[in-house]
């Protein structure tokens, strides 16, 4: 039972990616060589220091108050391999490097993702699941001279977003979308390309009861004082992203992807459990960024995902949620057949 509760641990804090691609045909011959080199042949390995940050608020129209939740953010490492696309990353939370729940409290974090950057294409679906959440905004502490504050802490609040993603990118010829992120590639010269996408979401926050805590919840309509939320979110993006190769190695990429989308939103009141629904349109924006060196046999760098929506309810309030992660990491390449040593 110790070796099963281990492993059931494990799998709860950390997060496992594969990024899945087809086998090697003709769409990767057809890049332009002197703009991007594949090494898909190569055994990619490379070890990773990533953070994680989910968080929503809650606005209300007629007060102007609003309420922010954040995760209590840990600090993960971990290590990643991939080979012809293949791949697999695996992440724990190590206890010397997060000591801070004694002021936030204690969140439970657990990730599971498939994604892929093809030539083409540009894949992302996923599931998370954070449990414990505390204000952004902390409250000094009576009495205390010393300026230290507190924060309200809700280890009841469990939040759920299962959801995916499908981008096209147009320059796909010399312009390597996998280049900056994934490293399945190098870009060689300066390149950049509109995006075209669509995306879908499942968004839910629940509570035992309600949301805002007893000193806060006089100030927002009865409308928004629920202990269950639910969103579905479609729509579209439309944007672009660059990435500028500096010293022939170093790079920078910079990718946005605003998007309009509809939103189907149920809650349920904390008080009278009654369930009322809207539909109404919202604005998505995308960002990501990516730094560092790529070089033949090695690379490292810091990188940036974030994704923003915003949902409009019955124009009594706004509920906003943003999540995403920030990563450093350094890799390695190996070459696992003779022609491929000759050319390292």
């Amino acid at each position: 039972m110790r070796k099963l509760s281990t492993i059931l641990l494990l799998l709860f804090i950390s997060e496992v990616s594969f990024a899945l691609k087809g086998k090697d045909t003709t769409v990767y011959k057809n890049i332009d060589t002197m703009c991007i080199e594949n090494c898909r042949n190569l055994l990619n390995t490379r070890f990773v220091i990533a953070g994680r940050s989910n968080k929503f608020s809650i606005t209300n129209y007629g007060t102007k108050e609003s309420l922010e939740y954040k995760i209590n953010s840990n600090t993960n490492i971990g290590i990643g391999l991939s080979y012809k696309g293949i791949g697999i990353e695996f992440q724990v939370s190590p206890k010397f490097l997060n000591r801070d729940d004694k002021l936030y409290g204690k969140s439970q974090q657990f990730s599971i993702a498939t994604s892929a950057n093809s030539r083409r294409f540009i894949y992302d679906f996923f599931l998370r699941v954070n449990q414990g959440f505390h204000t952004t905004k902390g409250t000094p502490v009576p009495g205390d001279t010393t300026g230290a504050v507190t924060y309200f802490y809700r280890p009841d609040i469990t939040n759920t977003n299962l959801g995916g993603e499908f981008v096209y990118v147009f320059n796909n010829k010399r312009f390597s979308s996998s280049a900056p992120y994934n490293f399945t590639q190098r870009q060689k010269r300066s390149e950049g390309s509109a995006l075209l996408g669509t995306f879908f979401s499942l968004y839910g926050i629940n509570a035992d009861s309600v949301i805002f805590p007893d000193s806060l919840k006089d100030r927002f309509k009865p409308e928004v004082q629920f202990r269950r939320a639910t969103t579905l979110t479609s729509g579209i993006s439309y944007g672009y992203t660059y990435t500028f190769i500096l010293w022939k190695y170093w790079f920078i990429n910079l990718y946005t992807l605003p998007g309009l989308s509809i939103h189907q939103y149920y809650s349920t009141n904390a008080y009278s459990e009654e369930t009322k629904s809207s539909v109404s349109l919202g604005l998505t924006f995308q960002y990501r960024f990516s730094i560092g060196l790529n070089r033949p046999k090695y690379f490292f760098g810091i990188s940036a995902v974030g994704n923003n929506y915003s949902i409009n309810n019955n124009k009594s309030s706004t509920l906003s949620y943003q999540y995403g992660s920030v990563r450093a990491y350094y890799g390695y390449r190996f070459a696992l057949k003779k022609e491929y040593l000759k050319r390292m």
